[in-house]
């Protein structure tokens, strides 16, 4: 084993063994927060560095001197500083949003495991350290982007700030944090940060991103009594479900335009299809869209990866 892989591995370990070793200290806390992790929010960003990571290796030379078990490594620590940072958000969230909660999500471990509060922050706060650690211990990239994109969310929810109620700007904030990860995969896999694609960067932030706005339609009422000005709160539910299906079509089409592989175009056309049918579906489930969302995603990760054989 090449000793410039040891440090990672023994990293990626600790991260994985941490939580398991913490169960037996404070099992209560420990199954509060596995229990409300939001595995598919976290995809999300997953997939957005893996779209990054596409955008750079779908050229032939630009990942050359970069060995593949490294490469796997590296994004493999990246994943877990992703979900250790995703844990410092959702608990700050929820602790912003109680009020809000008593409405729309009753389940959030505030209200259903009767959790300590103060333990429970401590929990967040603690995961955030452990991604900064491992964070700069690995990669410069890393560690910048987990402070950046936790730094944008504590802006987002938390007092003195909540810029989530602020309307568009909230949203933009989401676009920033998920181009962030996108750039930082890019990086990982042996591009510059600078040269990430502009028509890419731009499709993450708008079409994507508004998209991506399904998300606030099952948190309505909440979002309302909180004076969250969401698309739903702003529009009402039927009119934010017609912009974000715009949003959809605009997504899907300028993804298809960007590929430019004609075969993909009735694919395309059909994911689009599936997609807003779910959002317009009575009674609405947000996870069968999420589902569609990110199989979008790994679908234009996967296009992207291949596409100098495709052509």
């Amino acid at each position: 084993m090449e000793n410039t892989l040891l440090i990672p591995i023994l990293l990626l370990a600790a991260g994985i063994l941490l939580p398991v070793i913490l169960y037996f200290r404070y099992p209560e806390t420990v199954r509060a927060i596995l229990h409300d992790l939001r595995v598919l929010r976290i995809l999300h960003y997953v997939l957005l560095a893996g779209l990054g990571a596409s955008l750079c290796l779908k050229e032939p030379v630009a990942s050359e001197g970069i060995p593949v078990v490294s490469l796997l490594i590296r994004f493999s620590l990246f994943i877990i500083t992703l979900i250790y940072a995703a844990v410092f958000a959702i608990v700050s969230n929820n602790m912003a949003d109680e009020e809000g909660d008593k409405l729309t999500n009753p389940h959030r471990p505030l209200f259903a495991s009767g959790i300590n509060r103060k333990r429970y922050l401590n929990a967040g706060i603690f995961s955030l350290l452990i991604a900064l650690v491992i964070a700069g211990l690995t990669e410069w990239i890393i560690f910048y982007c987990i402070a950046f994109i936790s730094t944008v969310y504590f802006l987002y929810s938390c007092k003195p700030f909540r810029l989530k109620r602020i309307p568009f700007v909230s949203k933009f904030l989401i676009g920033i944090n998920s181009l962030a990860v996108a750039v930082c995969g890019y990086a990982l896999a042996g591009g510059t940060p600078g040269q990430f694609p502009l028509i890419w960067a731009l499709f993450i932030l708008f079409p994507l991103t508004l998209a991506a706005n399904f998300v606030d339609l099952k948190d309505t009422e909440g979002d309302r009594s909180m004076g969250i000005r969401t698309f739903p709160v702003i529009f009402g539910e039927y009119k934010a479900r017609i912009i974000i299906a715009l949003c959809t079509l605009v997504a899907y089409g300028m993804a298809g335009i960007l590929l430019n592989l004609y075969w993909l175009y009735p694919l395309n056309g059909l994911m689009a299809v599936l997609h807003i049918h779910l959002l317009f579906r009575k009674p609405y489930r947000e996870k069968p869209v999420f589902l569609i969302y990110l199989s979008s995603l790994l679908a234009l990760n996967v296009i992207l990866f291949f596409h100098r054989f495709f052509n």
